[in-house]
């Protein structure tokens, strides 16, 4: 999807390591991050900004966000612009660390409860001071119904959120949960003002409900279908995210031609997630320079559909045999991708029980085309031949490359693939609204992880009914092992419940994986200093933009 809307729930934790207090540091793992070229150089920051500027034009490729009420923020646009409008309890580094946010400390007293220091001081843009109350408010929306919460599961093993002093919020779990910590540096713990909320009700993150928030960044203007307008809010509490770009206008280019020939005239300042199609192009821009970051990206086929050909498990299989997946990283990503068999990318393995990962996707099978076998497959399903309806972001030229490549593969093995472009806001909906999925059988889903951990992923597709369940899978040993290893705080162990889970949904072929494509990031040779590693998405990264010079 346009990010499948990206996650599970994430984040690390050993118990008895967990240490009461843990809170009281940055958590940084050590993740090993992988390239697909040779050429590629991964890096986790662009240099320093220097001074500041008056003003800029951002764009982002995903297309207009469809909301930046954070509780139903659920894809790369709003995603972006929430986490530059909206502190988070926590705060993602962008070498995947989780650092203290509003909370300035948290500490488990036992494996089911986590108490949160509130930090003191803190503003709304509108000057009012920010409380645990607005803390606790702002997390139990992600448990109301009413507020249509698209990251409730993350908030699965709530028992219940206090607060339990001026400045102190508890949450007490059902069960012991190893990412509940971990997504709290994502949307699913972004704080906003219980009394604005409460009062703009269902317009709160509309153009006419506006957000108030804490963030580094105001809300100044959101024209529909144009652009958002954002101002550097004077009086934010961290120096280190002070911005020093003092307004910031968003555009909503998802056409890959046209937003590459904006970046490379200077039209456009810069932005996240560029064409794979234009990589070459940007690469030798002298008007600016395109950085490789680590990512938590993921690119697949999504079957949508129980009927015709694509809900015969052998098609699946058929496919999936049949892609090239080491052309479509080194064509289509030109090197900036790795081949990928499985629902989650190594790059959420934990360092701690790498090696418990690295042989189960080993049991995964070649990432070599095997065309021959695919073949007879397919032969072996009566309907094979009918039409299996392929969706896709209209203008996205990556994604247009990505889907000829597989209805040409699904040609040479006797499938009938048909493509159907949508526009962005459709598109969207096609992950999150059942109804636009009709006459859908797969998606192009150009997914990612909050956080490195494949728990944070799997968490969206299991059990049955789960937000991207989309042909009611339901296989009980694959649902035990995935809660079980959800309570589990040793990595090791965790490990090895979500591999035998792994092994099981794999071979049913619930997705079809291609490939980990790495994050990108342009930007002109006027500016500098965001993240260029994936947890842009969750940190303030506009905020750390500012002058080269």
């Amino acid at each position: 999807m346009n990010h499948p809307f990206r996650r599970g729930p994430g984040k690390y934790a050993w118990w008895g390591a967990l240490a009461l207090a843990v809170g009281t540091m940055g958590i940084t793992p050590t993740t090993a991050f992988a390239s697909g070229g040779s050429s590629i150089h991964l890096v986790s920051t662009t240099p320093a900004a220097k001074g500041s500027l008056s003003s800029i034009t951002w764009d982002l490729p995903g297309g207009e966000p469809t909301t930046l009420d954070y509780v139903q923020s659920a894809d790369y646009s709003p995603d972006i612009m929430v986490s530059n409008l909206c502190d988070n309890l926590l705060r993602l580094t962008p070498t995947f660390g989780v650092a203290p946010g509003i909370a300035t400390a948290w500490k488990y007293t036992n494996a089911t409860t986590i108490v949160f220091t509130i930090r003191k001081g803190v503003k709304f843009w509108d000057g009012h001071t920010l409380t645990a109350n607005d803390v606790v408010y702002s997390m139990l929306r992600n448990l109301n119904p009413k507020d249509s919460p698209v990251n409730g599961s993350f908030y699965a093993s709530v028992k219940s959120i206090t607060a339990t002093g001026p400045n102190q919020v508890t949450v007490a779990l059902s069960k012991p949960d190893e990412l509940f910590i971990k997504e709290m540096a994502t949307i699913a713990g972004s704080i906003g003002e219980e009394a604005y909320m409460a009062k703009a009700g269902t317009k709160y993150g509309t153009a006419a409900g506006g957000v108030m928030c804490s963030g580094p960044y105001e809300l100044k203007k959101w024209n529909p279908g144009n652009d958002i307008i954002l101002q550097a809010n004077p009086n934010y509490w961290d120096p280190a995210y002070t911005p020093k770009i003092k307004n910031i206008t968003v555009k909503f280019i998802v056409n890959s031609s046209t937003l590459t020939s904006a970046l490379l005239s200077g039209e456009i300042a810069g932005a996240y997630g560029v064409p794979a199609t234009s990589y070459s192009e940007l690469k030798t821009a002298s008007s600016g320079h395109l950085y490789f970051g680590p990512s938590l990206s993921i690119t697949e086929l999504a079957p949508t559909s129980t009927t015709g050909p694509i809900g015969n498990v052998k098609i699946r299989e058929a496919l999936s045999l049949a892609l090239d997946r080491s052309a479509i990283a080194n064509v289509v990503y030109d090197g900036a991708a790795t081949p990928n068999l499985a629902l989650t990318p190594p790059t959420a393995w934990d360092p701690a029980a790498t090696s418990i990962y690295k042989a189960a996707n080993a049991k995964l099978g070649p990432t070599s085309p095997d065309i021959a076998t695919a073949k007879k497959l397919v032969a072996s399903v009566p309907n094979h031949s009918a039409p299996i309806t392929l969706a896709l972001l209209a203008g996205d030229q990556t994604e247009l490359a990505l889907a000829t490549a597989v209805q040409q593969t699904a040609s040479q093995i006797g499938l009938n693939v048909k493509l159907d472009q949508m526009q962005p806001l459709a598109f969207s909906s096609t992950f999150f609204v059942a109804s636009a999925r009709k006459g859908i059988d797969m998606l192009i889903d150009s997914g990612y992880l909050d956080v490195p951990d494949p728990l944070d992923y799997t968490g969206l597709w299991f059990p049955k009914g789960a937000l991207f369940d989309y042909t009611n899978y339901n296989n009980a040993t694959v649902n035990r092992d995935l809660v079980q290893a959800q309570q589990t705080y040793n990595a090791a162990a965790r490990a090895k419940l979500v591999t035998a889970a792994q092994a099981i949904y794999m071979k049913d072929y619930i997705v079809i994986p291609m490939v980990n494509p790495t994050q990108t990031l342009f930007l002109n040779n006027q500016i500098t200093g965001a993240p260029a590693s994936f947890a842009y998405i969750y940190e303030p990264c506009l905020a750390k933009l500012g002058s080269s010079k």
